[in-house]
C-alpha cells in the first residue's frame, strides 16, 4: 500500500450513526403525519401510517446491521450503501409521503386519483432512466475513474468528497424540470390554496398535502436523480473496479 493512502478507521461507524439518526427522524416524522392526516383527519386508511412505521424501522435498523460485518472495512460499497438508504429515507418523505400518498388516499375525484399516480410514477421512472444514462456516459467516457480513483499497491482508494466534486464537473445533469415551470407552480400553487380556502369549507389537510405534493415533486425527482448516481458511482463502479483489479476499493482521507 503507498503511504500516500490514508484511512479513517470510523469512516463507516460515522456514516451509519447520521445515517441512522437521519432516517428515523424524517420516516418517523411521515409515520406521524400519515396519522394525523389520513386517520384523524381524512379517517380514510390506516396503511399510509403503517407503511412509513414499517419503512422507519427497515431504513433505523437496517444501516446497522449491515455495519456490523463490515466495519473494519472501509469499503466504499458499504459507504454507498449508507448513503443511497439516506437519500431514499428523504425520497420517501418527499416522493411517497409527499405525492403519492396524497393522490392514493386523499379524498379527490377517481380521475384525479389516477392522473397523479400515473402521471407521477411515469414521470419517476422517465426521470431515473434518463439519470442513469447521463451517470453511466460520465463515468464510461470522461476522465472521472482515472482522475477519482487511486489504484495503490494493495487497494484502489477515493475520497468521497474530492471524487464527488470531480464527478460534479464532468457531469452535465438536466433539472427535473425547466426553469419556467418551477415560475409557473410557485406563482399559481399560493393563489389556488387561497382559492380553495376561499369557497371550500374542507380545505384543512386536503389544501396543505397538495401544496406539499405539488412542490415535492420536482425535489422528489432530484432525490431519485441523486439515489440513482449513488447506486452507480458509489456500489455498481466499486464492484466492478474490484472485479477488474482484483483488489478492493476503499474510502480514504
Amino acid at each position: 500500500m503507498t503511504s500516500a493512502i490514508r484511512f479513517h478507521q470510523n469512516s463507516i461507524l460515522v456514516i451509519t450513526k447520521k445515517v441512522t439518526l437521519s432516517n428515523f427522524l424524517i420516516t418517523g416524522l411521515a409515520a406521524a403525519l400519515s396519522y394525523a392526516a389520513y386517520v384523524d383527519d381524512f379517517a380514510v386508511s390506516n396503511w399510509p401510517w403503517r407503511t412509513s412505521l414499517f419503512v422507519a424501522c427497515i431504513c433505523s435498523l437496517v444501516p446497522f446491521l449491515v455495519y456490523l460485518p463490515t466495519r473494519r472495512t472501509n469499503a466504499l460499497r458499504t459507504c454507498g450503501f449508507m448513503a443511497a438508504i439516506g437519500v431514499f429515507a428523504v425520497y420517501y418523505f418527499f416522493g411517497i409521503f409527499g405525492y403519492f400518498f396524497y393522490f392514493g388516499f386523499a379524498p379527490m375525484p377517481g380521475w384525479s386519483r389516477w392522473l397523479g399516480l400515473i402521471g407521477g410514477a411515469a414521470l419517476t421512472a422517465y426521470w431515473a432512466a434518463k439519470t442513469h444514462k447521463s451517470v453511466k456516459y460520465t463515468i464510461d467516457h470522461t476522465s472521472f475513474v482515472t482522475s477519482a480513483f487511486a489504484d495503490g499497491d494493495d487497494v484502489v482508494s477515493y475520497d468521497i468528497q474530492r471524487g464527488m466534486a470531480k464527478f460534479e464537473k464532468l457531469h452535465k445533469e438536466s433539472s427535473p424540470f425547466p426553469k419556467i415551470y418551477a415560475y409557473i407552480v410557485y406563482a399559481i400553487a399560493p393563489f389556488y390554496l387561497v382559492l380553495n380556502r376561499l369557497l371550500g369549507s374542507d380545505f384543512g389537510s386536503t389544501g396543505v398535502f397538495l401544496f406539499i405534493a405539488i412542490l415535492g415533486m420536482p425535489l422528489s425527482l432530484w432525490l431519485v436523480a441523486l439515489f440513482v448516481r449513488v447506486l452507480l458511482v458509489m456500489i455498481v463502479l466499486p464492484i466492478e473496479l474490484e472485479r477488474r483489479h482484483h483488489k478492493r476499493v476503499v474510502v480514504t482521507v
